[in-house]
């Protein structure tokens, strides 16, 4: 079956082209393209694999083009889930913020990027592989990209989203009770 490549609701391009959920394991790298739904279970896939703790981070746009990154350090994996539960419409559907999760254990983590693309760090990258094979990821070793597609007469853009009234830049407000800080390595 060949799947339609979704587009996240702040991501904007007119057209697709042949891009569709894939990646690549190359040593302990993982790195892929997701569609808009595959994007939180690909979030889960990789928290049950690592060890605890966890982290959360967060990159918003700032003024000067550039990213702030908050942290949200030594979390269980419920308490990762809990962030995907209560924020991970938010976060898959915005197209300018970028996240993931770590093991603080084991600096493995997974960064979810612009255009929907991802890279992962994995001691054991196959674990991860498995699931994402299970998610109906296939692995290629070259796929098509976004970032590939665009042209002139291709335009793509990246926007804020809000939902229920919130966007992406009030979580680090709404989790600074519970430890997001700012870093303050930019």
């Amino acid at each position: 079956m060949d799947e339609i490549f979704v587009l996240c609701q702040g991501v904007s391009l007119r057209r697709t082209g042949k891009v569709r959920s894939a990646f690549s394991v190359q040593g302990e790298d993982v790195k892929g393209i997701l569609s808009a739904p595959l994007i939180l279970p690909a979030a889960r896939a990789f928290i049950k694999v690592v060890k605890e703790p966890v982290f959360f981070f967060l990159e918003l746009p700032d003024q000067q083009d550039s990213y702030r990154t908050y942290y949200l350090d030594n979390c269980t994996k419920p308490v990762a889930e809990a962030i995907i539960k209560r924020f991970g419409e938010l976060l898959a559907s915005d197209g300018t913020a970028r996240f993931g999760f770590g093991s603080n254990a084991t600096e493995e983590e997974i960064y979810f990027e612009d255009y929907q693309e991802f890279s992962a760090y994995l001691q054991d990258p196959h674990s991860f592989a498995k699931e994402l094979e299970d998610l109906g990821v296939k692995e290629k070793g070259d796929f098509e990209t976004l970032w590939k597609q665009l042209s002139d007469d291709n335009v793509g853009s990246l926007s804020t989203v809000e939902i229920e009234g919130e966007t992406v830049f009030d979580i680090p407000g709404a989790l600074e009770q519970a430890g997001m800080y700012l870093s303050q390595e930019e």
